[in-house]
C-alpha cells in the first residue's frame, strides 16, 4: 500500500500543478492545451480518488482530489446548462439548419464527405479545410439542391473554406479577422418569410505554439468585435460557426462570447466530443461550435457520424425570431 500511496501522490502532485498551470491558458499556449484537457484530467482523478480511499491516504490527500475534481467540473458545467432563450416550436417563426463540417484536408474519403454532407438536408453547410479538388466536386454535387455558394480555396486546404446554401445569399465576402491566410466568410441569408440573418464562417489556427495561440486569440478578439458591430449597426441576427480550435471550458472562449454578446448552442448539449472521432485519443475535445446572438433560439444541434474527417459535422437547427 505504501508503494501504491506514494504512486497517487506523485499523480496528485501532477495533477495540482496543470491545474494551476492552466490559470495562465490565455497568455500560455501550454496552458491553452493543457485547460483543453478537462475532461482527460477528470477521467485521471476519479479513480485516483477511489484508489486513494482503497489504500488509506491521508484526508488532506483525498481533499485535494475532491477539489481538483471539483474545480473541473466548475468548467465543465457548460456542458449540462443550456444558454440563450429556448425555442418555442409552437410559435409562427422561420426555421434555419445550419451544417458546420471539417472535412479534413488530406481526407481521401471524399465520397463519405459529400454523402453526410447530402445526409444532413441542411439549408446551409459551412465546409472547413476545403480544397480544390473537393470544391470542384461539390459543386457539381449540390449543383441543384444548393445553387448558391462561396468559396475560398487554399492549397494546401487546411484553412480552405466554402458555404453551400439552398437560400439566396443577398451579399457576401471573405474577409480575415486576423491573417490573410486564414480567410473567413460573411453572409446575409435571405429566408423564405422575407427574413435575414447574417452568417459567418470560420477557422481559426490551432494554438499550437506562441505564434499560433496568439493569432488564434487575436483571430476570436477580432471576429468578437465584429459581431459587436454587425449587431449594433443592422440589428440582424447573427449565427457563427466553425471550428474554433478552443474548448467551451477555455478562458478565450468565454472572453470571447462575452465580447460578442453570443450565446454557445453547444452548451447544454453534452460533453460528446466533435475531435478527435477516431480510436486513439481518450475521449476527445468540443472544438466545432455554434454560436448565436438574439433574435435566434436554438431549436436542436446533434453531432453527425463521422465522414473520414478526424472532426465530426455539427448539425443545428434554428428558430428565427
Amino acid at each position: 500500500m505504501t508503494v501504491v500511496a506514494g504512486v497517487l501522490r506523485v499523480f496528485l502532485l501532477a495533477l495540482c500543478v496543470v491545474a494551476v498551470a492552466g490559470l495562465w491558458a490565455e497568455r500560455w499556449w501550454v496552458a491553452e492545451l493543457l485547460v483543453s484537457l478537462r475532461v482527460q484530467q477528470v477521467c485521471v482523478l476519479v479513480p485516483v480518488l477511489l484508489l486513494s480511499m482503497v489504500a488509506r491516504m491521508s484526508r488532506w490527500w483525498r481533499l485535494c482530489a475532491v477539489l481538483l475534481l471539483c474545480w473541473h467540473l466548475w468548467w465543465l458545467r457548460t456542458a449540462w446548462r443550456a444558454e440563450g432563450p429556448s425555442a418555442d416550436l409552437t410559435l409562427p417563426a422561420e426555421r434555419l439548419t445550419v451544417c458546420v463540417a471539417n472535412v479534413q484536408a488530406d481526407n481521401p474519403d471524399v465520397a463519405s464527405v459529400v454523402g453526410s454532407l447530402r445526409a444532413c438536408d441542411a439549408d446551409v453547410i459551412a465546409v472547413l479545410e476545403l480544397t480544390r479538388a473537393l470544391r470542384i466536386r461539390l459543386s457539381g454535387e449540390f449543383a441543384e439542391s444548393h445553387p448558391y455558394f462561396l468559396w475560398e480555396e487554399r492549397e494546401p486546404g487546411h484553412f480552405g473554406i466554402g458555404l453551400l446554401s439552398r437560400l439566396p445569399i443577398r451579399s457576401s465576402a471573405i474577409v480575415n479577422y486576423r491573417l490573410p491566410s486564414v480567410p473567413s466568410i460573411e453572409a446575409e441569408l435571405e429566408l423564405p418569410g422575407g427574413g435575414v440573418v447574417q452568417l459567418i464562417a470560420t477557422h481559426p489556427r490551432p494554438p499550437m505554439d506562441a505564434w499560433q495561440h496568439r493569432m488564434r486569440n487575436e483571430h476570436l478578439g477580432v471576429l468578437g468585435d465584429r459581431v459587436a458591430e454587425l449587431r449594433g449597426a443592422g440589428g440582424l441576427p447573427v449565427i457563427v460557426v466553425g471550428d474554433l480550435n478552443v474548448t467551451p471550458w477555455s478562458p478565450t472562449y468565454g472572453r470571447f462570447q462575452e465580447r460578442g454578446g453570443l450565446w454557445s448552442a453547444t452548451a447544454g448539449g453534452g460533453l460528446e466530443p466533435t475531435w478527435y472521432q477516431r480510436p486513439g485519443f481518450l475521449y476527445g475535445l468540443v472544438l466545432d461550435h455554434v454560436l448565436h446572438t438574439d433574435g435566434v433560439r436554438c431549436a436542436g444541434r446533434r453531432i453527425l457520424s463521422g465522414n473520414g474527417s478526424d472532426h465530426r459535422p455539427v448539425l443545428t437547427e434554428f428558430q428565427i425570431e
